[in-house]
């Protein structure tokens, strides 16, 4: 026969004798019911079947937040349950792979509380995270057990990006612990890099939780239906370091839409066989939505070559970013890396990426060319500017934007052959090309003054007409020149056209030499 008051029997069997005669004290029945039902509300338990249907409807609504307010209040007076639990596994033989969790510290006081965020490092699941003073917390939402604990001073990036590829709009957070992912198996009290995602759109209420220096907390609720970026970029506030928001005045994809929005920040690419997305920053490019994320600083990518572009057919293209070997990325070098022969450069190949991504690429180096090799600066604390960490990347008016370009004049002769060609370069392209076509379509001068002075110029401007034919030829004026333009020739199709050449060359020779003998 099954107990009426489980809970308080299980606490019973593990209370200090020392302190029995309180247990001792509970001598009816009634007082032991309700001591139970408190215990099974406090310890996530189910409802008590007598109940009512609005006392259990009640007990699921307010359940979550009484265990949030007991752990709170647990975290605050300095228990320390990690170092403790971790004590008793050893001493019983307990199951040792069990992931373990940073000393809860005494002083280590809650800011902020997101409910129920699906994540993916460093645990997968869903859990509620909770921005502490010194470190950053995932607790199981029923249980209320600490999934892993950060120490926020090992964040040293976070970026907020919206999520490519899904059906409803999302936005997905990423910090790194480093640029480039460490070697060896990421923990929970070391996971390398966090991520966790949330819906664009609220597919139901929740209450995210704000702690003061009152004892009593605040909530702002977010209701279904409504927007959750700004709930989110409230929590990030709360870091150490300044968070990157992807832009599409910083980068825009060829490929893009209208209704991209900021996705257009990102390029879709491969990683050996990996798919993901290649998001431009002002200040660098990441790699980023799935594990192992990395970024690229722009002061670290090599002076020469520090992004390249491989295109084999023009549908498609290669992006190389390179940067110095450190010494925490020395034996970074699986997957798509390689190193030079010096040993000192580190070269990494993202794939089949669209090949009309080439010019806004190629547009985003140039503007930060004269940064590159320069060395990455560490990113910007609340310290050292004095607030909060700033929520996206704004450029000034008149600085290196996609929209404003370069506020420096870093280019040579060579930097126009790779221009994007505007409308008014087109047209100016098909008028002297027109004008050509007049000059060569038989029409004769007046007099032979005039051919006299025309053999002249040819003849004194002939460096002239070079370069005029050359630039003819250049990319921006041309555009079936630029990758991707004209289609794909099998060669079969190659082939054929040969021999239709070759076939119309050997008649026509033939019916000469006929003519010739007769």
């Amino acid at each position: 026969m099954s107990s009426s008051t489980p809970y308080l029997d299980a606490l019973s069997k593990h209370f200090p004798e020392e302190c029995s005669s309180i247990i001792n004290s509970l001598s009816s029945e009634q007082a032991r019911s309700a001591v139970d039902t408190l215990l099974a509300f406090a310890s996530g338990g189910d409802c008590p079947t007598d109940m009512s249907t609005l006392g259990q409807l009640g007990w699921a609504r307010d359940q979550p937040a009484a265990i949030r307010a007991i752990q709170d209040l647990t975290a605050q007076k300095g228990t320390k349950r990690g170092r403790a639990a971790s004590t008793d596994e050893e001493g019983v033989g307990s199951n040792s792979k069990r992931q373990k969790t940073t000393d809860v510290l005494e002083d280590d006081r809650p800011i902020f509380t997101l409910p129920s965020i699906s994540t993916t490092s460093p645990v997968r699941k869903k859990v509620d995270i909770t921005i502490h003073e010194k470190t950053m917390r995932f607790l199981n939402p029923s249980s209320r057990a600490v999934e892993a604990s950060i120490p926020l001073s090992s964040i040293s990036r976070a970026f907020l990006v919206p999520t490519r590829g899904k059906a409803k709009q999302h936005w997905t957070v990423v910090m790194l612990s480093s640029d480039v992912p460490e070697k060896g198996k990421a923990t929970t009290s070391n996971p390398h890099q966090i991520i966790f995602g949330l819906d664009a759109i609220s597919a139901s209420k929740f209450d995210a939780t704000s702690y003061s220096d009152s004892s009593t907390p605040s909530t702002s609720t977010v209701a279904k239906g409504e927007e959750t970026l700004f709930v989110l970029r409230e929590f990030l506030t709360h870091l150490p370091i300044s968070l990157l928001e992807a832009s599409a005045t910083i980068f825009r994809s060829a490929c893009a839409t209208p209704k991209s929005g900021h996705c257009a920040a990102g390029i879709d690419a491969y990683f050996a066989a990996k798919p993901g997305t290649l998001w431009f920053f002002d200040s660098g490019i990441l790699w980023g939505e799935s594990k192992p994320c990395e970024f690229w600083a722009v002061g670290d990518l090599i002076p020469k070559d520090g992004i390249r572009l491989i295109s084999a057919t023009g549908r498609t293209c290669s992006v190389i970013l390179g940067r110095k070997a450190s010494p925490s990325a020395e034996d970074h070098n699986g997957g798509g890396d390689k190193e030079d022969a010096e040993g000192d450069i580190i070269e990494t190949e993202f794939s089949m990426v669209d090949g009309r991504e080439q010019d806004p690429i190629n547009a985003w180096a140039r503007q930060r060319k004269h940064l590159f090799g320069k060395g990455s600066a560490p990113p910007p604390s609340k310290a050292a500017s004095g607030k909060k960490a700033v929520t996206e990347e704004e450029p000034s008016v008149g600085g290196n934007t996609a929209t404003n370009g370069p506020a420096w004049d870093d280019s040579d002769s060579d930097d126009d052959d790779y221009e994007i060609a505007s409308s008014e370069d087109i047209d100016n392209s098909s008028s002297s090309d027109s004008e050509a076509s007049d000059v060569g379509s038989g029409s004769q001068p007046d007099d032979g003054s005039e051919e006299e002075d025309n053999r002249g110029s040819d003849v004194n401007g002939g460096e002239e007409s070079g370069e005029e034919s050359e630039e003819e030829l250049q990319e921006a004026h041309h555009p079936l020149l630029r990758p991707g333009a004209m289609p794909k020739m099998s060669k079969a199709t190659i082939n054929a056209v040969v021999d239709m050449v070759n076939e119309d060359l050997i008649g026509g020779s033939e019916e000469e030499d006929e003519l010739d003998d007769s």
